[in-house]
């Protein structure tokens, strides 16, 4: 059923458009991920919130967001346009040209011809993706070093260069940073603040690694309490960062979370749970605060006067602001902005401070890299393309002629692929994704971790189905020989 002469023969006709096709991807992932920078995006996202392009632009605002729209648009663009010219010269160029009877005047039987075909299609398809996939993983870790852990950012470089310790250390160690004046300072100069923000801001940061390791923890706990009972789902037994930030108080019950949660804080159990403790008495301070909160002016407001009037204050320009916010607590600018305002300095300084800690911790989520997440991205675009390819190739079994092939098997997955677009640009149009195999590969589920298997599922039984057809057709059919 397999021939290694007509295997060779499909490698040396079809591998340098592969070769091509899976270089370009690969450069393309490489400077998708080299080029992401979380605020830059962040801020051109809230620019255009609001606009025809705001919903696009905000699904860049995090480096799995920006994959997303890479191996939804290039990736697949490019997949698609190397399908269609693989299938359409594997087997009906062969036929139109005369190349097929040559071939099977051998001993080779058509059955064997043809599955040998498809393993090239579908395994060039696979190891195109694997490629990808590689370089992605590569790319990511040399550049945000965050494949096996957290990001390292340039602030905890820079520090971890004043501390003369490994970046990697420091980063699960935030508190290395502020125990030492001289780390700080240099980390505070990288992310543009001031030292008394930049601690503010390192608190936070600590505060999430703890609770992210103190919900892991507590999660494994009710794994192993609900392993045997049928009726709890993964959604119901884990508990996530979020759950856990609203109820600090679940960690009080789990001695494993407490000896966890505590390590990124440099706490023993027994500081940890004091700190866990004080957590909770914000959270209830925070419930009885609500209603007062509501009754003030909005922050964003005062922030917004108070961003003007440093501008006009100190003559910068608002981009200037907006990259160094720090200017803000110039002692002139923040005196102007108080009597603007109505805000006491003070609190005004502690508004500024907690904008800015806000962004850098939204920044540090939009360079986060889920390993499984990036999984479920490459293994939907590879089945979107295989079954693309076996379009174009049932066409190319189905038809004689190479120019009616190329019409089906090439015009299909390219409507197919703009009708994606379309789709993309207007809500109106939505159910126009009934008309294209592209929307069963439902990337914000996946971001989402929602529910996409079953749309998954169809995507790999297409190109089994036409596969299967076409194996048939092709050697039940005549052929002009």
């Amino acid at each position: 059923m397999f021939s290694k002469p007509i295997f060779k023969q499909s490698v040396r006709s079809n591998g340098p458009l592969w070769l091509i096709i899976t270089i370009v991807m690969s450069v393309l992932l490489t400077f998708f991920i080299a080029s992401f920078d979380a605020d830059d995006i962040g801020q051109i996202a809230s620019a255009a919130e609001g606009t025809a392009f705001g919903s696009t632009i905000s699904g860049f605002s995090s480096l799995l967001g920006s994959l997303e729209m890479f191996f939804r648009m290039p990736a697949l663009l490019l997949g698609t346009i190397y399908v269609i010219f693989t299938a359409n010269n594997l087997v009906v160029n062969e036929v139109d040209s005369g190349l097929m009877a040559y071939t099977l005047s051998t001993p080779i039987k058509r059955g064997t011809v043809i599955f040998t075909k498809m393993i090239y299609m579908i395994g060039s398809i696979i190891l195109m993706f694997v490629i990808v996939a590689g370089a992605g993983m590569g790319a990511t870790e040399i550049i945000n070093h965050n494949l096996s852990g957290n990001a390292i950012t340039e602030d905890v470089e820079e520090a971890a260069e004043s501390l003369d310790r490994d970046p990697s250390y420091v980063r699960d160690n935030l508190y290395m940073i502020q125990d030492d004046d001289y780390a700080l300072q240099a980390g505070a100069d990288a992310r543009g603040m001031d030292t008394t923000a930049y601690s503010k801001y390192l608190d936070e940061a600590m505060k999430r690694d703890s609770l992210d390791k103190a919900s892991d923890e507590i999660t494994k706990t009710r794994e192993d309490k609900y392993d045997d009972d049928d009726d709890m789902d993964h959604d119901d037994i884990e508990i996530t960062t979020d759950e856990l930030a609203d109820k600090p108080g679940m960690i009080l019950n789990d001695k494993d979370a407490l000896q966890e949660g505590g390590k990124p804080l440099g706490m023993n159990i027994n500081e940890y749970r004091d700190y866990v403790n004080d957590l909770v008495d914000e959270q209830e301070k925070e419930e009885d605060n609500k209603q007062a909160d509501n009754e003030q002016m909005d922050p964003s407001a005062i922030l917004s006067t108070a961003k003007e009037v440093t501008e006009n204050e100190l003559d910068v320009s608002s981009s200037t602001v907006d990259d160094n916010m720090s200017l803000m607590k110039n002692d002139s600018a923040l005196s102007a902005a108080a009597k603007a305002t109505g805000v006491s300095k003070d609190d005004l300084s502690n508004l500024i401070d907690e904008s800015m800690v806000n962004s850098a911790i939204s920044s540090d989520e939009g360079t986060e890299f889920d390993l499984e997440t990036y999984g479920w991205l490459i293994l939907g675009s590879c089945l979107l393309v295989l079954a693309m390819g076996s379009i174009s190739f049932f066409a190319s079994t189905l038809f004689n002629r190479s120019n009616t092939a190329m019409a089906l098997g090439g015009g299909l997955p390219l409507a197919f692929f703009i009708l994606n677009i379309v789709i993309e640009q207007s809500e109106n149009l939505e159910d126009l994704k009934y008309f294209t195999i592209t929307t069963l590969y439902n990337t914000s589920e996946i971001l989402a971790d929602g529910d996409f298997l079953v749309q998954m599922g169809v995507l790999a039984v297409i190109p089994v189905v036409l596969y299967a057809a076409s194996g048939i057709i092709f050697t039940r059919k005549d052929l002009p020989l």
